[in-house]
C-alpha cells in the first residue's frame, strides 16, 4: 500500500478511499488537518452530522459552555487571540471549529449527513468495507475518531410515552427554546445540568432539578477578557504560547491527583476548596446537606460553575435529592412518591461512554469489537485493536482514551498514525494489526494505575466503570504521557502483512 504525499486536493466522489475519518468534532478535524499539512492525499471524513463541531454541535442547550481554559481548548496548530472570555460558550468555539475546518478545506472532503453503519475487514481485497446510510465504501485505513460523549443516554422511564409537554435530552435541545413561562424539570446533577439551571432560570416559571447524586463543584473563575487584553493577544504570540503552557500545567496537575489519585495531599486540599465554595455559596443548612457529596472527589465528573450554587437560591428554582421513577401526563413522580407538576422535561443523563462505535465494528474473525471484549472493553494504548488491520480509534471512540482535554487526543495521535502509515510504505506492508497479547498487556498496566484511582474505589455510581469494575474510560496518565506514548510508532506489538497478489 502507499499513502502518497503530494498536497493534491479532494479527488472526484470514488468509491475507495485511501484515509477514511470517521467523526467531525474537534479530534476528526485535528486528523484531517495535521494529515493534509503534510502531504497526505485520499483523505475523506464521513460523519452523521450536517457540519463539523462535534460536541459543540449537538449541545445547544442555554448555558452551554466549556470546562477546561479557552487558551488550552484549541488546537496547537491554529490558535486563536479572539477569545473572548477564559472559557468560551458553545456558540464562539462551535464558531472556531468551522472556521479551521474550512480553511483547511475539510468542507468539500466530508460527506455529511452520513451515519458509519457498519465495517468490515476483507482479507482477501486488503481494506475496509464500509456500510454507512448513503451506501457502501471501502477505505485503506479507518479512523474513527467519534469521542466518548456522541451518543446520548437515554433512561427508560414509566410514563416517558404519556407526557404530554416536552421532552428531550439536552443534547436534543429544541431551536429557540428557552423555558419561557413553563415550569421546567432537570433530571440529572452532572455538568450540563449545573449548566442549565441556570441557563433556564431567568426564563422559566420555575425550574425543578431531581438530584440523584450530588457532586463536587468548584468556582470556575471565568471572566470576559478586555478590549485590550485581545488585542495585546492578537499582537504577541510569545503572550498566547505562555497562558497556554501557564493554564496547561494546572490541568495537569488538577488531573493527576484528581483522576489518578497521586497526590493523597492534593486531593485533600481540593475536597478542601470545593467544602469552602459550597459553604461559602449556601447558607441554608438543609440545602448545603442535600449538595455535599458522600464519595471522594474524582469518583464522578468534578464540576466548574460560578452560577449554578447562585441558582439554587433563586424563588422559582429547587432542587429536589430523589431520583425520577416515572412521569404523568403533566408531572415527574419520585422515588419517593412525591408528584411535581411539570410542563417540560430536560434530561440531562449524560452519554453512553464512547457510543456503540465498536459493535459497530467487526474484526478479522467477523465477531465485533465489542462484542468480543464484552465486560472488559481495552485497546492498545487506546488506538489499536486486535484483528483489526488499518484500524485507528481516537480521543475516546476506544477505551480508556478520555483525557481532561478533550481537543488533545488527535494532535498527539497523529503523530503515532504518521509513524504506521510510513512503516506500511516503507516496508511494503498492506495489513498492520496489534497482537491479543500487546493489547492484554496494555490494558493489564492501564487497569494496574487506575484501580486505585477514585472512578474504582470512590465509593460512587459512574460512567467510567466496566462490568469487571476497571476504568474504561481514562487516559491511564496526563496529557504529557499520551504524547509520550503517541510520539513514535514502534512496530514490535504489531502483526505486519506485505500485499497479496493474486495468480
Amino acid at each position: 500500500m502507499n499513502v502518497a504525499r503530494t498536497g493534491a486536493g479532494m479527488p472526484a466522489p470514488v468509491r475507495h478511499v485511501q484515509v477514511l475519518i470517521v467523526g467531525s468534532g474537534g479530534n476528526g478535524i485535528a486528523l484531517a488537518c495535521l494529515m493534509m499539512r503534510v502531504g497526505y492525499e485520499g483523505i475523506v471524513i464521513m460523519t452523521k452530522h450536517s457540519d463539523f463541531g462535534g460536541a459543540w454541535l449537538q449541545n445547544t442547550y442555554p448555558g452551554c459552555e466549556v470546562d477546561s481554559p479557552s487558551s488550552v481548548y484549541q488546537f496547537e496548530f491554529e490558535p486563536n487571540p479572539q477569545w473572548s472570555s477564559l472559557f468560551v460558550g458553545q456558540a464562539e468555539l462551535l464558531d472556531y471549529l468551522r472556521d479551521v475546518a474550512g480553511r483547511h478545506g475539510l468542507y468539500e472532503q466530508t460527506m455529511f449527513s452520513t451515519e458509519f453503519l457498519q465495517a468490515h475487514w476483507s482479507d482477501v481485497k486488503q481494506h475496509w468495507s464500509v456500510q454507512s446510510s448513503q451506501g457502501r465504501s471501502t477505505a485503506s485505513i479507518v479512523i474513527v475518531a467519534t469521542g466518548f460523549l456522541e451518543e446520548p443516554a437515554i433512561p427508560s422511564i414509566l410514563g416517558m410515552d404519556e407526557f404530554f409537554g416536552p421532552l428531550f435530552h439536552s443534547s436534543m435541545w429544541p431551536m429557540g427554546y428557552t423555558g419561557g413561562g413553563d415550569r421546567v424539570a432537570v433530571v440529572g446533577s452532572g455538568s450540563s445540568a449545573i449548566q442549565i439551571v441556570p441557563g433556564l432560570q431567568s426564563f422559566a416559571t420555575e425550574v425543578i432539578q431531581f438530584q440523584r447524586t450530588p457532586t463536587w463543584v468548584f468556582p470556575k473563575m471565568n471572566r470576559r477578557l478586555s478590549v485590550d487584553e485581545i488585542a495585546m493577544l492578537n499582537h504577541s504570540p510569545s503572550e498566547r504560547e505562555r497562558r497556554r503552557v501557564k493554564a496547561q500545567q494546572k490541568e495537569e496537575r488538577n488531573w493527576s491527583p484528581i483522576f489518578l489519585n497521586m497526590d493523597k495531599a492534593a486531593t485533600e486540599e481540593y475536597e478542601k476548596i470545593s467544602r469552602d465554595f459550597l459553604l461559602q455559596e449556601i447558607t441554608d443548612p438543609r440545602l448545603r446537606a442535600l449538595l455535599t457529596p458522600d464519595h471522594s472527589i474524582g469518583c464522578r465528573r468534578p464540576l466548574v460553575s460560578n452560577d449554578y450554587y447562585a441558582s439554587l437560591k433563586a424563588s422559582n428554582v429547587r432542587l429536589i435529592a430523589s431520583p425520577v421513577a416515572g412521569l404523568g401526563a403533566h408531572s415527574v413522580i419520585t422515588v419517593s412518591g412525591e408528584s411535581i407538576e411539570v410542563d417540560a422535561v430536560v434530561l440531562a443523563t449524560g452519554f453512553h461512554l464512547s457510543g456503540h462505535i465498536l459493535d459497530k465494528v467487526n474484526r478479522r474473525d467477523c465477531s465485533s469489537v465489542a462484542g468480543h471484549q464484552r465486560g472488559r472493553p481495552r485497546a492498545y494504548k487506546a488506538i489499536s485493536a486486535a484483528e483489526c488491520p488499518n484500524l485507528f480509534l481516537v480521543g475516546g471512540a476506544a477505551p480508556n482514551g478520555q483525557i481532561w482535554n478533550g481537543l488533545y487526543p488527535g494532535q498527539a495521535a497523529v503523530s503515532y498514525i504518521f509513524g504506521a502509515l510510513d512503516y506500511m510504505r516503507d516496508e511494503g506492508v498492506t495489513m498492520l494489526e496489534v497482537t491479543e497479547d500487546a493489547e492484554m498487556r496494555w490494558k493489564f498496566d492501564a487497569d494496574s494505575l487506575l484501580d486505585h484511582g477514585p472512578t474504582v474505589i470512590g465509593g460512587c455510581m459512574n460512567y467510567s466503570q466496566d462490568e469487571e469494575g476497571h476504568n474504561k474510560a481514562a487516559w491511564p496518565g496526563s496529557l504529557e504521557s499520551m504524547r509520550k506514548a503517541y510520539a513514535s510508532f514502534d512496530p514490535t506489538d504489531y502483526r505486519a502483512i506485505a500485499e497479496m497478489h493474486s495468480t
